[in-house]
C-alpha cells in the first residue's frame, strides 16, 4: 500500500472505538474531505489489513459498511471505489451552498430577534492545547472520574435499563434522579423540596431561558448583578429593555442600587459570577426583606455552590426564603462536566407546572439516558467524592494565584472563599483585550472582563481567571507571564 493511502489513517487499539469503526470513520473523512475522488480505487481489503497490521475480517467488514452506507461502490474484478453519485452530491451542495450567501427575503422580513449580535465571552479553540490554560468553566482532565463514569454509563446500557429510558417520556423526568436530587443534592444546600416542585433542565442557562421567558415581557424590570453573566443578560435583554445593573462588593449584591420597582432579581449569591465573592448572611436576609416588601423573584443562580474552602459554607437563599420568593438554579455542567448540559429548577409546583408544559413544547424531555446514568452517579457516592478530591486540588492552586496576587502591587483581587476563579484588577493604563491577545501567543489563555459590564463604556482592565482546568505545576509559570506582559504593557514614564 503506497505512502498515500498511509497518510489516511491513524489506528489506536487502545481507544474505546473499534478499529472497523476507526478505518470507516477514516475513509468517510477522506471522502467527505475530497482527499480520494470517484476514479481512484481502494486498497484491496489484503494489503490495507496488512498494511494496517489488523485483521481481513476487520477491513472487510468495514468496506461492507461503507458500500452499505452509499459511501463506496464496488465493481467487478477491480474493487471498491468512491461512489461517483455520492461524490458528486457531497461536493455540489458545498459549492452551491458557498455560493449562496445572500440572505433569503424572508430573513429580515420576519426575524424578530438577531441574538448573534449580542456580545458575549468566548474560548480559545485551542484552550485545550496550550500550555497555560487559565480557562473558565472547564475542568482539569486528571480531576474527571472516568472509571466511575464509564461504570454508570454501562450499567444504563443494560438491556433491562434500556427498557425504562429509552421510550419517550414525553414531559416526564427520571423518577431516580429527581429522588437523588431531593436527598443527595439539595439538602446540603439546606433545601428540601417534593418531586413536584423540581424539574431537569438542559443546563443552568436552559433553566434561566425557562424561566425568562415566563416571566418576562416588554415593560418587566430586570436587575442584574454588573459585572455579571452575559448570556444571562443577553436572554433577559431579548425579552424587556428594562435591565438595570447592581453593583457588587466584597459582600455581593448591593442592596441600595435595587429599583423598589423591580420585577425580577438574578443573583449567584455563592461565588458571584465574575467576581468569586460570597454574599454575606446580613446582605441575604436583606436581599430576601426587600424581596418580600415589593413583591419581587428571586433568580438563585447557585453557581459553584459545591466548591467552598470554608468548613460550613453560607446557606443558600432558597432555603432562607419563608414566602416562596425565590427559583433555584443548579447545574451538573458547571462543576462537574461541562459537556453533559444537565441543570435542574426547584420553584413552587406552580411555576413548575408551567416550565414543564413550556419545556414540552421547547425538547419535550431531557435525555432520559443522561438522567439515568446521573442519577447512578450520584446514588454511589461518586459526586460528592469527586467534589472533596476538586475541592483540595482547587484550594492549592487559588493558594498559589493569590499568593502571586499579593505579592504583585500591579494586581489586585476580590477575596474569595472558594470556586474556581479570580477577577483580577490591572493597571488602567492596560488594555485587557490588547493584553489577552498578546497572552494568547504566548501559550496563555486568560479572558477579557470587558464583556461582563453592562455599561456603555465599561472599565478595560479586569481579567477573569479560572483555574479549574490548568495543571497546578504550571500556575507559576503562567502567572509570571502575565506579569511580565502587563508591565511591558504600561507607558514608560518620560
Amino acid at each position: 500500500m503506497d505512502e498515500m493511502w498511509n497518510q489516511f489513517f491513524s489506528l489506536r487499539h487502545d481507544k474505546p472505538r473499534t478499529l472497523q469503526l476507526q478505518i470507516r470513520q477514516q475513509l468517510i473523512d477522506a471522502i467527505t474531505n475530497g482527499l480520494i475522488g470517484p476514479n481512484e480505487p481502494l486498497p484491496s481489503s489484503r494489503n490495507l489489513a496488512s498494511a494496517l497490521k489488523v485483521a481481513r475480517n476487520t477491513v472487510i467488514a468495514a468496506y461492507k459498511e461503507l458500500e452499505f452506507d452509499g459511501y463506496i461502490t464496488p465493481q467487478e474484478r477491480r474493487g471498491y471505489y468512491v461512489n461517483e453519485q455520492f461524490y458528486e452530491s457531497y461536493n455540489s451542495n458545498d459549492s452551491e451552498q458557498s455560493s449562496n450567501v445572500e440572505s433569503p427575503i424572508w430573513h429580515d422580513k420576519l426575524i424578530t430577534k438577531k441574538p448573534s449580535t449580542q456580545t458575549n465571552i468566548h474560548n480559545p479553540e485551542n484552550w485545550q492545547n496550550l500550555p497555560y490554560s487559565f480557562t473558565i468553566g472547564q475542568i482539569d482532565k486528571s480531576l474527571i472520574p472516568y472509571y466511575e463514569w464509564r461504570e454508570v454509563v454501562r450499567h444504563s446500557s443494560t438491556l433491562p435499563e434500556i427498557q425504562k429510558w429509552n421510550i419517550d417520556h414525553v414531559d416526564n423526568d427520571d423518577p431516580s434522579l429527581i429522588k437523588q436530587i431531593q436527598s443527595k443534592v439539595l439538602p446540603k444546600r439546606g433545601i428540601w423540596a417534593n418531586k413536584d416542585q423540581i424539574l431537569i433542565t438542559s443546563g443552568s442557562q436552559n433553566a434561566i431561558y425557562i424561566i425568562a421567558s415566563l416571566l418576562t415581557k416588554q415593560g418587566t424590570v430586570v436587575g442584574m448583578e454588573n459585572p455579571g453573566y452575559p448570556d444571562v443578560r443577553n436572554i433577559f435583554s431579548s425579552k424587556t429593555d428594562n435591565i438595570f445593573p447592581i453593583s457588587i462588593d466584597k459582600d455581593g449584591i448591593v442592596i441600595k442600587d435595587i429599583d423598589p420597582k423591580t420585577d425580577i432579581i438574578f443573583t449567584t449569591p455563592s461565588h458571584q459570577y465574575p467576581t468569586g465573592v460570597t454574599m454575606s448572611m446580613d446582605r441575604r436576609n436583606e436581599l430576601l426583606s426587600i424581596a418580600k416588601e415589593n413583591q419581587m423573584v428571586i433568580i438563585e443562580d447557585d453557581y459553584e455552590a459545591e466548591i467552598n474552602f470554608q468548613k460550613k459554607p453560607h446557606p443558600s437563599l432558597k432555603s432562607l426564603d419563608k414566602d416562596n420568593n425565590v427559583i433555584y438554579v443548579g447545574s451538573f455542567s458547571k462543576a462537574f462536566a461541562p459537556g453533559l448540559r444537565l441543570g435542574y429548577m426547584v420553584a413552587p409546583e406552580s411555576f413548575i407546572k408551567e416550565a414543564k408544559a413550556l419545556r414540552r413544547l421547547m425538547i419535550r424531555h431531557i435525555p432520559a439516558n443522561n438522567q439515568r446514568s446521573v442519577a447512578l452517579f450520584i446514588g454511589l457516592g461518586h459526586y460528592h467524592n469527586m467534589f472533596t478530591k476538586i475541592q483540595k486540588t482547587n484550594k492549592e492552586r487559588w493558594g498559589l494565584i493569590n499568593e502571586k496576587i499579593h505579592q504583585e502591587p500591579l494586581l489586585s483581587c476580590a477575596p474569595t472563599l472558594g470556586g474556581s476563579t479570580f477577577w483580577v484588577e490591572i493597571p488602567e493604563s492596560v488594555d485587557s483585550d490588547i493584553l489577552c491577545k498578546r497572552l494568547l501567543k504566548k501559550g496563555v489563555s486568560v479572558r477579557s472582563g470587558n464583556t461582563l459590564f453592562n455599561e456603555k463604556n465599561p472599565p478595560s482592565n479586569f481579567l477573569h481567571l479560572g483555574y479549574s482546568a490548568i495543571d497546578t505545576n504550571k500556575i507559576n509559570k503562567g502567572m509570571d507571564i502575565i506579569i511580565k506582559e502587563i508591565k511591558s504593557l504600561i507607558p514608560k514614564s518620560h
